[in-house]
C-alpha cells in the first residue's frame, strides 16, 4: 500500500503500474498465487486510493480531539493516526448503532437464506463470476493436470 501523510495530510497515491511491472510473469507461478497477488493488490490499491481518504477527511474534521493522544513525533505515521481515530470512533453513536444492528443481522441471517444475498450483491456478483471462471479454466485443462482431490 501507499499511504503516505505529510504535515499530517493524507496524500493520496497516485495510479501506479503492476507491482511485477509490464510483465506480469503468469508463467512462474502457480495460476492461484498470482491471481491472489494480483486480488490483493487490486484491494490495497483501492483501500489507499477511496477508503483511506475518506478516513483522513473525518480525521481532518476532527484534528484537535484525534491528534490529542498522538505523540508529535507520530503525528504523520498513518497507522497511529487511524488507531486514534479508531478509539473515537469506537464512542460514536452510528459505531455503537452499527455493532446492535451486526448482531440482529448475525441472527436474522442465521434463520434467513435470503438475508446474506441482499449484502453486498455487486461485490458478491463479482467474486461469483471470478470463482467460476477459474474453476472452469482448472477443469478445461483437468486431462493434464488432473484433479488433485480424486
Amino acid at each position: 500500500m501507499r499511504q503516505v501523510k505529510i504535515g499530517c495530510s493524507y496524500c493520496p497515491p497516485p495510479p501506479e503500474k503492476h507491482p511485477f511491472g509490464d510483465a506480469k510473469q503468469d508463467w512462474k507461478m502457480h495460476p492461484s498465487w498470482t491471481a491472489g497477488i494480483d486480488a490483493l493488490n487490486t484491494y490495497s490499491d483501492w483501500v489507499s486510493a477511496v477508503v483511506l481518504p475518506i478516513a483522513f477527511q473525518w480525521i481532518e474534521e476532527h484534528k484537535e480531539e484525534v491528534y490529542k493522544t498522538v505523540p508529535d513525533e507520530l503525528r504523520d505515521d498513518v497507522g497511529v493516526v487511524i488507531a486514534a481515530a479508531f478509539k473515537l470512533i469506537q464512542e460514536l453513536p452510528a459505531y455503537k448503532n452499527g455493532l446492535e444492528k451486526r448482531t440482529d443481522y448475525e441472527a436474522a441471517a442465521a434463520n434467513e437464506l435470503e438475508g446474506p444475498a441482499k449484502i453486498n450483491p455487486v461485490w458478491a456478483g463479482i467474486a461469483k463470476k471470478i470463482r467460476t471462471c477459474t474453476e472452469k479454466a482448472f477443469e478445461e485443462q483437468s486431462s493434464v493436470l488432473g484433479n488433485p482431490s480424486e
